[in-house]
């Protein structure tokens, strides 16, 4: 079962290049040079002004952490949720909260920062392991790090794949998209092909959608590659994706589209033009170009218009 207090806690798989503390009482304004909408505005004021009066409410602090989490703004997201750990040290669900922020924030943190910070977030998340047997993405987000991480900074394939096991014991789904991950990273695809069947299998038998967002878009496109028969199945779990979708998950908006776009094509949906022109338009204003994506939006863009 999907843990609901957890539903869209961002942890992007951890890129390190090697290349915080704000109050959370602070003026908005200092905020306003980033171009975030009326909305966020609202919903942070609101926040701000429960925490002024109520410092202690628990809820109201991770409802801060997801807001600023949702739009990268890592190191208030972080705030608040060291916050609830002060409130709080042996929470799991807590100390996953902030280790795995802190682990987002490591890769766009200061290069003379990055090492602090993610020690931090393997204590943190070792430590929400320890207190809780069942915790899947506090594995989950330590798999992502000892696997990401060179050994002479900490990483460990060894203890990654002891997570992964730890994982497939909690929820066999949950541990086969994990191993799935860790052999995608190695590069072995034999492995990667077996545990892709045996992920198609278990989401044959039982097709739930995920309150971990990621997983969403990793079995939908996972169904895609299966073949045409799949694409209704695939397009309910990339139409999960993009439903819960934030600034700060990994798979970009004009990746979903396109992939839309693609099953609605070969199911003979007429929104899969629309569809893809999203995914176009998108991928094009985007400041770090995916030529190879834009050269597959091109391909299919022929194919329809043949």
């Amino acid at each position: 079962m999907e843990n609901a207090k957890l539903k869209n806690m961002p942890l992007r798989s951890l890129a390190f290049n090697f290349i915080t503390f704000f109050t959370i009482i602070i003026p908005l304004n200092i905020l306003a040079q980033n171009s975030f909408s009326p909305q966020f505005y609202e919903r942070e004021e609101t926040l701000v002004n429960i925490y002024n009066n109520d410092p202690q409410n628990e809820q109201n602090l991770i409802s801060m952490g997801e807001l600023y989490a949702s739009e990268k703004i890592w190191d208030l997201a972080i705030d608040s949720y060291e916050k609830l750990v002060d409130l709080d040290p042996d929470n799991p669900d807590y100390l996953y909260r902030l280790g795995g922020t802190q682990a987002a924030y490591s890769e766009v943190a200061n290069k003379f920062r990055v090492l602090s910070i993610i020690n931090s977030a393997k204590k943190n998340l070792i430590k929400s392991a320890f207190l809780d047997t069942n915790h899947i993405y506090s594995r989950w987000a330590l798999v992502q790090i000892l696997t990401e991480l060179p050994q002479i900074l900490g990483g460990d394939k060894d203890v990654a794949l002891k997570y992964c096991n730890e994982i497939l014991n909690i929820s066999y789904v949950h541990g086969l998209l994990s191993y799935h991950y860790f052999y995608s990273f190695k590069n072995n695809e034999g492995l990667i092909l077996d545990t892709e069947i045996k992920i198609f299998d278990e989401i044959q038998s039982n097709p739930i959608l995920f309150e971990f967002n990621h997983f969403n878009f990793v079995v939908g496109k996972l169904l895609i590659n299966t073949d045409t028969s799949q694409f209704n199945l695939a397009l309910r779990y990339l139409n999960r994706y993009l439903l819960n979708y934030s600034s700060a998950d990994r798979f970009s908006l004009e990746e979903v589209y396109y992939y839309l776009a693609y099953c609605n094509f070969y199911l003979g949906n007429s929104n899969s033009l629309t569809l893809l022109k999203k995914s176009k338009e998108i991928a094009l204003k985007s400041q770090k170009k995916n030529y190879n994506l834009i050269s597959k939006i091109e391909e299919l863009n022929k194919l329809m218009n043949q």
